[in-house]
């Protein structure tokens, strides 16, 4: 049987990968209000454009998740709520 430890996938990365790398550079150092106040504004641009697309986000979110403790995942699922 192979080890699989220390394995790293080669290729290319998911999509969701990607926007979360791409989103930690662009807003990493915001605070956690302002991060939320931006989530809200870029959605609701979205859907004004008729861009907004739940899988993407969706996927964004389980992307995310992982690196939140439990009280910010709760935060999280109470902002998809609203949106």
């Amino acid at each position: 049987m192979k080890q699989l430890r220390g394995y790293e996938a080669k290729g290319k990365s998911s999509r969701a990968d990607m926007l979360y790398g791409e989103a930690m550079r662009k807003y990493g150092n915001l605070g956690e209000d302002a991060l939320i106040s931006k989530l809200m504004e870029m959605v609701q641009e979205q859907k004004r454009n008729g861009t907004f697309d739940e899988v993407q986000l969706l996927g964004f979110v389980n992307t995310v998740s992982p690196h939140l403790n439990s009280q910010q995942r709760a935060k999280l699922e109470s902002l998809l709520g609203m949106l």
